[in-house]
């Protein structure tokens, strides 16, 4: 948790703190999976042990809901103040029992309760958002209708904002990263939302649609450039080519990684008897050349075939400083590699024993 809501969470009454914990632990909400946050109310110190504000993610925006329990009815559900003057302004109690179900059969004892009001209440206000959007006869309203009307998009896969003049989508894309993980040996626990994929649109000014992708996304795919859509083309047809450019993205990385492994598995079968050490992105060789032992270390980033492998020769009897000379080559030869290794290992055997001048050589330190 992080330190600030740690300040919030201490000067809770105990006895609501569980809800808050599970809030923040375990409630994860939007199409971004993102984790609630919490904040005090200003100049609200007399009531910092039974009121505070969370902070939900939604579309672009974060929704600031404040949640006030009563510390003599502790047994009873909380109320709620939104930021939102007209979300559910007019409502009676039997349209609360129907869709806020949580809230009206309140369980004091369970740690998830108030969690499961917030979803609750988030469905509705998607709802709400959806109606204020229909009721504006706008080229927005269009595209949202025409959207879901696309085998690729449901409501579900899009949240609604409406706010003065502007409308906000954002739209999750159907991208197949299930093979990505492979590819990265970094685990995923810092990485929220490791398959999300979204679009954020804004009209009336459609063009500046933004690619949002979750860290893990980022981390693979680098600076996406997104197609231009015209001020006359529609998110029917937008949608789906951003999503073709993703996958056509990660398939690409994907094929790239069984060049990889395949330039790896070749040169591991070769050099069988030399091999000291590899992984899926590495591998390194010893070898021996008139009494000269060195080692020979190939790192393939991610970017290959476009980006060839790294290649570095090590001394294993020579140092510079305590630490072992190396050389690292300019180019990677795929046409002549083996005889291109041999004249470098020659020319560096000369370097190392000071056949050349020192000047040239290379050390870990430099």
């Amino acid at each position: 948790m992080k330190m600030d809501n740690n300040g919030v969470l201490n000067e809770i009454s105990p006895v609501f703190r569980p809800y808050i914990q599970n809030l923040y632990h375990d409630l994860e909400l939007g199409l971004c999976k993102a984790k609630v946050d919490l904040e005090k109310i200003a100049g609200n110190c007399d009531n910092a042990e039974t009121q505070f504000r969370i902070i939900l993610p939604y579309c672009s925006k974060k929704l600031k809901w404040e949640v006030i329990f009563d510390s003599s009815t502790p047994w009873f559900a909380p109320d709620f103040r939104f930021d939102d003057d007209s979300f559910l302004s007019n409502t009676d109690n039997e349209f609360l029992t129907k869709n806020v179900p949580s809230l009206s059969n309140w369980n004091a004892n369970d740690p998830k309760a108030l969690g499961d009001v917030i979803t609750e209440l988030i469905k509705l206000y998607k709802l709400h958002q959806i109606k204020k959007l229909s009721e504006d006869d706008s080229r927005a309203s269009f595209e949202y209708s025409a959207l879901l009307g696309n085998a690729f998009i449901t409501e579900h896969d899009i949240e609604v904002w409406v706010g003065g003049h502007i409308a906000e989508f954002l739209i999750k894309l159907k991208v197949d990263t299930s093979r990505l993980p492979e590819l990265y040996d970094g685990g995923t626990e810092d990485n929220p939302g490791i398959d999300t994929a979204l679009l954020l649109v804004r009209y009336p000014n459609s063009t500046n649609a933004e690619l949002v992708l979750s860290p893990f996304l980022s981390k693979c795919l680098g600076n996406i450039s997104l197609p231009l859509m015209h001020q006359s083309g529609v998110l029917m047809d937008y949608v789906p080519m951003v999503t073709d450019l993703l996958n056509n993205k990660i398939q690409d990385l994907l094929n790239n990684d069984k060049l990889k492994r395949e330039l790896l598995a070749q040169l591991i079968v070769k050099y069988e008897g030399a091999i000291l050490e590899h992984d899926a992105n590495s591998a390194a060789f010893l070898f021996e050349m008139n009494d000269f032992y060195w080692i020979l270390q190939i790192d393939i980033g991610v970017k290959f075939p476009e980006k060839p492998p790294l290649l570095t020769l090590r001394s294993v009897y020579h140092s510079s400083k305590g630490k072992p000379k190396f050389k690292v080559l300019s180019a990677c030869p795929y046409n002549n590699f083996e005889g291109y290794i041999e004249q470098q290992a020659e020319i560096f055997k000369n370097e190392c024993k000071g056949v050349i001048p020192t000047n040239q050589l290379l050390s870990i330190d430099n």
